[in-house]
């Protein structure tokens, strides 16, 4: 049997040898605390945070909000005219969108979006921007249809699960707005090694893990523990400590999605998927249904 390594280095046959000059974890590291480049955490997301903890905010007064960034107010109408919110009649007001979805989910889909749109990470490629925000919105739906399986036994809020589905691979935007070549042969490794898992491509061609990255950008820009946790240890089906529930909830969704080839290329490590799924109390047929359903929707 060939080895990962040796896999890898069979595969890079056709690669450009001169994207290999990895950067040491701890030059990464200092990068992303650093470097001029890193963006700062967006105003209008540090003033949507600020919402979280704000009794008083209605639906308008969040609408309001949004409606200061065309993108975000597009975006937002978009995904309450979508089929996953059983749109029949579709809405034409950024306030008639918070309501359709609810404040929570709303705000939390509002913040993903923010908290995204300054990493200009290319849009090519298996972990372009494109295919990341597609895959974590996907993510969380079929995150939150799991949860809905066991509704007693999370207790999670939909928002919350949502953004975490949404920016659990924030890594990889950083990657490539940071690091565009290294970003460009981490896309090349995955899709010549689907059977290989995202992490161990990662430490190949970079010596740190996109989860790593995550971690660290959300430090920088001080962000809330659930997000940190998550980015950091979704491919960690034995995580144990805060917010366990939540960092498995993403870790079985990301495999599942994998698994059915609605992923980013990557393969979880055998056994992984079952792990997470018996630590949830989650069985195989309520995970397919799960699946199923996430799968058909139009994002």
């Amino acid at each position: 049997m060939i080895s990962e390594p040796q896999l890898l280095h069979w595969n890079l046959a056709n690669a450009d040898r001169g994207a290999l000059g990895r950067l040491p974890p701890g030059d990464i590291r200092d990068l992303v605390r650093s470097n001029e480049a890193l963006p700062p955490m967006p105003a209008l997301a540090k003033r949507l945070w600020s919402l979280r903890d704000d009794d008083r905010i209605s639906a308008q007064g969040l609408a309001e909000v949004i409606l200061l960034d065309p993108f975000l107010s597009t975006q937002i109408l978009r995904r309450a005219n979508s089929a996953f919110y059983g749109a029949v009649q579709p809405i034409e007001t950024v306030q008639d969108a918070v309501t359709r979805l609810g404040f929570s989910v709303a705000l939390e889909l509002a913040l993903a979006l923010a908290a995204l749109s300054p990493l200009r990470t290319p849009n090519r490629g298996p972990i372009g921007r494109d295919r990341l925000w597609q895959h974590g919105l996907r993510c969380g739906i079929l995150m939150q249809e799991l949860a809905r399986q066991r509704r007693s036994a999370f207790q999670l809020p939909p928002g919350v699960i949502q953004l975490s589905g949404i920016t659990h691979d924030i890594g990889y935007l950083l990657l490539g707005h940071l690091l565009p070549e290294q970003f460009q042969l981490v896309s090349r490794l995955i899709e010549a090694n689907p059977a290989l898992s995202l992490p161990t491509i990662d430490r190949f061609a970079l010596g740190v893990e996109h989860t790593q990255l995550g971690e660290w950008l959300y430090d920088a820009w001080d962000m809330p523990a659930p997000l940190l946790l998550v980015a950091r240890h979704h491919h960690n089906a034995a995580y144990e400590g805060d917010d366990e529930q939540l960092v498995l909830l993403t870790g079985l969704a990301d495999a599942l999605l994998e698994q059915s080839g609605l992923g980013l290329g990557g393969q979880s490590p055998s056994g992984d998927q079952q792990q997470f799924a018996d630590r949830l109390g989650l069985d195989a047929t309520v995970c397919a249904q799960a699946l199923e359903r996430a799968a058909v929707v139009t994002l």
